[in-house]
């Protein structure tokens, strides 16, 4: 059950960065160097340089007015993260900017049966934006377990690069979540609707509300993430409590039990820290 809730939200968050990652690649290198871009590989090349990725197949198409992409699989120069399928996307200016100090982009795209759109400008500053993302091809499917459901809403407001005094506002809403163990735990956890509402300032991250609702489990945490380069050195400080409904499987009880402790409330408190890669359980 510990193991289960944790990798689910910070799995979920590690492939929406890498998502964000191929936008700033992708909308610097477009914004930054369309002057030079005469051949599809430069914009390849471009996208690559920028995000720390390699992108193993795609097809570009350049047009008057946009640039259009499509069939793109990307993965990480190094393996933090699983590679990821980008069914198509389009860059465009925008145009009320271009004749300003601030140009900017945006980025449309489609992918993981949903879409999501960027805006950045010259300066960093950054908006982004995810609809009805499909979890169950979110996640990589080499897991021990199996999840099902839609990130419904994603939003980002930030400055890339993240500097010391950069703000950040992040807001997750998933809907219908489903947790299924492998053949060695057959257990099915029910998290319903879940939704998560952080802020930033440079790479220190507070957690101000995580909720989840309508399924087996009604859970409230907060807490901190300090960002590092990769899993190992990301800081995770969370603090979470968990109600269980009538319908939970007794199984989960007796789980719940082996990591948290009970309140007299009747709710178990789970407390995560250490690293995101090695997360320590009191």
């Amino acid at each position: 059950m510990k193991h289960t809730i944790s990798m689910l939200f910070s799995k979920s968050k590690i492939v929406l960065v890498a998502l964000i990652l191929f936008i700033l690649g992708l909308s610097a290198g477009f914004l930054f160097s369309f002057p030079e871009m005469k051949v599809k590989q430069k914009i390849i090349s471009a996208i690559e340089t920028q995000g720390h990725i390699i992108v193993d197949q795609g097809e570009i198409k350049m047009g008057f007015l946009a640039i259009e992409g499509s069939d793109f699989l990307i993965r990480p120069e190094k393996p933090l993260w699983p590679p990821i399928s980008i069914d198509s996307f389009s860059i465009t200016p925008q145009w009320l900017t271009l004749l300003s100090k601030n140009p900017g982009v945006r980025l449309d795209m489609q992918l993981f049966g949903g879409t999501l759109w960027a805006d950045m400008s010259r300066d960093g500053t950054l908006s982004a934006a995810a609809s009805q993302l499909n979890l169950g091809l979110l996640l990589p499917k080499e897991q021990a377990i199996k999840v099902s459901g839609q990130l419904e809403k994603m939003t980002l407001a930030s400055v890339v690069p993240l500097g010391k005094t950069t703000e950040s506002l992040v807001a997750l809403t998933l809907k219908g979540v489903n947790v299924t163990g492998n053949s060695d735990l057959p257990l099915s956890l029910n998290l319903g609707d879940v939704a998560i509402n952080g802020t930033g300032r440079g790479r220190s991250f507070k957690i101000m509300t995580l909720r989840a609702d309508k399924g087996d489990l009604q859970i409230n945490g907060k807490g901190s993430l300090l960002l590092g380069r990769n899993m190992a050195s990301t800081q995770v400080n969370m603090k979470i409590e968990m109600r269980p409904e009538d319908q939970i499987d007794p199984m989960l009880i007796d789980l719940l039990t082996l990591g948290s402790r009970q309140t007299p409330n009747g709710s178990y408190e789970l407390k995560l820290s250490g690293a995101l890669s090695e997360l320590l359980f009191k």
